[in-house]
């Protein structure tokens, strides 16, 4: 299959899978929401906005899933991060992920722990 066939095909396949999201989301709705809080029940078109709603507002307008994103790393430096750990000993393993988790992940880098975790200076 050429790169274009694999393109459509991917495109066909997004569309199946965000149809059932969507039609999955209206089913939920329609089954909790009104028993639970008394709010009427909703259509397809408006399972579909809901869902668009929800990934503005808790999944930012980046891409849809972050494919090769985890910890802000890319594919190549996960690659590298798994293949380094891969020749470690379970020792060499459990030193360089407390290191790892002293140097802190996330917005504030290293601010979040500054301890030794190994007891040694």
């Amino acid at each position: 299959m050429n790169n274009t066939g694999k393109r459509i095909l991917g495109a066909f396949i997004f569309l199946a899978v965000f149809a059932g999201a969507i039609a999955i989301v209206m089913l939920l709705w329609n089954t909790l929401i009104p028993s639970i809080i008394g709010w009427s029940a909703i259509n397809y078109w408006q399972a579909a906005g809901l869902i668009i709603l929800c990934k503005l507002l808790f999944g930012g307008i980046g891409h849809w899933g972050h494919h090769g994103r985890c910890f802000g790393h890319n594919r190549k430096e996960n690659r590298d991060l798994h293949e380094k750990m891969r020749n470690m000993s379970r020792d060499e393993r459990k030193e360089f992920i407390r290191q790892r988790m002293g140097q802190g992940w996330g917005p504030f880098g290293g601010m979040e722990c500054k301890e030794n975790h190994t007891g040694k200076e």
